[in-house]
């Protein structure tokens, strides 16, 4: 599946100038490779690093994440100047030879390098790092697009989840019995989204921080992010299942995917025993930070696997940062969007018509969501 990601890139990318050959000094060795793949670790540890010690004079073992942009770009140039048609997840470039694939690398890499050790007429350096302002733009705005987009179907996806949803209800209908007026419903509900946002970005925070510090320890990391992987098409499935179902019967009680009944009744709890009273205002903001860490047993579904992608695709960066901040604010859009309508009129009555209405559309984009975050984990 990586290699049909590299060639969809492949094709998305401009050419450039393969480079020119020229005569080297030393023997200039490029190894590519994914830093959560343990076959590519076994290479580097095993054959690549201990050789580059054996001839410290003589070779220059130059090894790239593909992860990294500038590395993603060498290594397409390298393919080209190669005439590489199909990708591998480990890349062994050599002067005047490419391997490709563990296999292969682990079966010839060490005679083969051996071989250029002894014949330094044929060490020649390609002029592959010196690429074009313009192209290197363009690689980084491509791999970003794929986590943007992410980012963006997810968020959203995340801030209309079901469990979201009933929450809102639930809230429209108890402020509808306290006969709050419609500024004072503006503002319980301008609170709790607010806070909500607050909490949830705290607890992305604290879990984007986590997974960059876990990068380091290369096989926990990558049994984190098979099981966010395997958690993603999980959910899918049982979104989409869901799905079904309640088109086929039109019964909320036989999906999977919700809040277990015992966390509804707490929620419902809090909201009733918090948004009472002349301290509304204090009572919708400690409401708002309690739900919302409730309800990450069921919205965290979405939150995870994404938080996951954007650590393996920015880094705890300024566009990593910006990408969780505009997240929340995904997050929380309905949740606005439904207390400045419910400001305008609308009620929990129509709300819920609407949400049953469109339940089994909800559920099928969940699914698809999940899918596409499943198969990005797996493919980055």
């Amino acid at each position: 599946m990586r290699r049909i990601f590299f060639l969809f890139l492949l094709l998305l990318l401009p050419a450039g100038a393969a480079g020119t050959a020229e005569k080297s000094d030393r023997l200039v060795i490029y190894f590519f490779g994914s830093r959560s793949c343990a076959e590519c670790l076994q290479i580097k540890e095993e054959l690549l690093r201990p050789l580059s010690a054996e001839y410290p004079d003589v070779i220059d073992l130059r090894l790239h994440d593909i992860e990294e942009p500038e590395s993603f770009q060498l290594m397409l140039r390298l393919e080209e100047a190669f005439n590489v048609t199909e990708s591998s997840p480990q890349e062994l470039f050599l002067p005047g030879d490419v391997l490709l694939g563990e296999a292969e690398i682990n079966d010839r890499g060490e005679e083969l390098i051996r071989h250029y050790v002894s014949t330094p007429e044929r060490w020649k350096a390609l002029g592959v790092e010196t690429e074009p302002e313009e192209l290197e733009r363009n690689v980084r705005a491509k791999y970003r697009g794929f986590t943007f987009l992410a980012i963006v179907l997810a968020g959203l996806v995340d801030g209309v989840n079901p469990c979201a949803i009933a929450t809102m209800i639930f809230l429209l209908s108890f402020l509808a019995t306290q006969k709050r007026s419609r500024k004072e419903m503006l503002a319980i509900g301008l609170v709790f989204s607010g806070v909500v946002y607050a909490t949830y970005l705290l607890i992305g925070v604290g879990v984007f921080r986590a997974f960059i510090a876990l990068e380091g320890y290369r096989t926990l990391s990558t049994v984190i992010r098979w099981l966010a992987a395997a958690l993603a098409f999980g959910v899918a499935i049982y979104s989409l299942r869901d799905a079904y179902l309640y088109f086929r019967h039109g019964e909320i009680k036989e999906m999977k995917l919700q809040l277990p009944r015992p966390l509804k009744m707490r929620i419902h709890r809090l909201i009733s025993g918090k948004i009472r009273g002349a301290h509304f205002i204090i009572g919708a903001a400690v409401t708002g930070f309690l739900v919302t860490l409730l309800e990450a047993v069921c919205t965290g579904q979405v939150y995870l696997p994404t938080i996951i992608i954007m650590t393996k695709t920015t880094g705890l960066n300024l566009t990593g940062w910006l990408y969780l901040f505009f997240y929340n604010f995904l997050f929380v859009l309905p949740l606005l969007a439904v207390i400045v309508l419910a400001y305008l009129g609308l009620t929990w009555k129509r709300l819920s018509r609407f949400t049953r209405r469109h339940l089994a559309f909800l559920k099928v984009a969940l699914g698809a969501v999940m899918l596409a975050l499943g198969a990005f984990l797996v493919l980055v």
